[in-house]
């Protein structure tokens, strides 16, 4: 039984900073899908961001069921579940006609619920199979960092391939991405379930579990004035980065840049956000408690200044310099962002309590993003 465990650790904490590289989020999509909803189905780039707005509002409808998924299947079933159901979605997406803006909606509904899947299972799975030690927390940030990394960097490089097969056939880039999904559904079936007990089924007293759970990590919010502030800033800052990445890339369409050009100028910026990721602690240590306040400032400016550069283009160049620099500056606060903000409601909860909150942060962050988005 205790070379069965070994077994399942090493091989699991092998795996998952692998499987991460590709798995972490969608590689040959972003940037290219606004251009494909835009110019192959003609969906306006207004209602492109009503789907955002109503994908997170998906996301909190299925916020408990998706707990409630992994907790009856447990942590490598969900994994695998999640990664089956980015497939259907993958396919979806490129067969949705414009027409149909029902099917589409139908294929944000799956990936909504694939994305919670696996933010759930993933990080359970690799946090039980680390053996308990002092240096457990570290070994899982080792980890999910040498995982992370190595996505930032397939993503630039799958962003600049999907702009070139974009001019070729809009369809290719999201070929590619369901070739990697269904790769990654199959390296998933390797790893080994840590924690072997009786599958659960559904019942009400699961569902009153979560609600508790959501309850209790709303009370422990609420009587803390720093978690409040923190909740309310992590909100509005994660609406504003989810809806100004489909306006950035209609910016630099309106400018007539080829999607090429948009892949490449899409995968530098991914380059300067993971760059920037891995200098919050200095940043963080200069700026201390105004450092929120400083990346909701530097978003800001940098979004006025480009969407000014954008009105009059009679200078091109100078505007999409102009324009350029201002997205530099906004993903460098994008990269910096989302580690400090884990990082502070980390420092303000416990082990009992930070599953509870984080669930919290979620809802709120995805209900603050379905109301701006409107």
């Amino acid at each position: 039984m205790k070379n069965d465990e070994i077994q399942m650790r090493k091989r699991n904490m092998k795996l998952y900073p692998n499987y991460t590289k590709i798995a972490c989020d969608y590689l040959f999509y972003y940037t290219i899908d606004f251009l494909f909803l835009t110019q192959i189905k003609y969906i306006s780039a207004s209602d492109v961001v009503l789907i955002t707005s109503i994908k997170s509002i998906f996301s909190i409808l299925l916020l408990i069921p998706a707990n409630i998924i992994v907790e009856i299947l447990g942590r490598k079933n969900s994994v695998i579940l999640g990664n089956v159901i980015n497939c259907i979605y993958m396919i979806m997406f490129m067969v949705s006609t414009s027409t149909s803006f029902s099917g589409i909606l139908l294929a944000n509904f799956l990936s909504a619920l694939a994305i919670l899947i696996k933010n759930i299972a993933e990080p359970s799975l690799l946090n039980a199979s680390i053996p308990p030690s002092r240096y457990k927390s570290n070994i899982f940030a080792k980890i999910i960092a040498k995982g992370k990394s190595g996505y930032f960097v397939l993503g630039a490089i799958s962003k600049i391939i999907a702009g070139y097969l974009f001019t070729i056939n809009g369809y290719l880039p999201f070929i590619c991405s369901l070739i990697v999904l269904i790769i990654v559904t199959i390296i998933s079936t390797f790893y080994i379930e840590p924690i072997k007990k009786k599958n659960k089924q559904y019942n009400r007293t699961l569902v009153k579990e979560q609600f508790k759970d959501i309850r209790t990590g709303f009370k422990f919010i609420i009587k803390s004035e720093r978690l409040k502030a923190l909740i309310l800033a992590s909100s509005l800052l994660s609406s504003i980065f989810s809806i100004s990445l489909n306006y950035r890339t209609s910016l630099l369409k309106d400018i007539n840049l080829s999607s090429s050009t948009i892949g490449i100028i899409g995968a530098l910026l991914t380059f300067v956000s993971a760059i920037a990721s891995k200098k919050q602690d200095k940043f963080s240590d200069k700026f201390r408690n105004k450092s929120l306040i400083t990346i909701a400032f530097t978003i800001a400016i940098s979004d006025i200044v480009a969407g000014i550069a954008g009105v009059d283009t009679s200078y091109i160049n100078l505007s999409l310099f102009i324009i350029i620099i201002a997205y530099v500056f906004s993903r460098i606060a994008h990269g910096m962002y989302y580690t400090i903000i884990d990082r502070y409601f980390r420092n303000f909860t416990n082990n009992k309590i930070d599953t509870k909150v984080f669930a919290v942060k979620n809802l709120v962050n995805n209900t603050g993003s379905a109301i701006m988005g409107r």
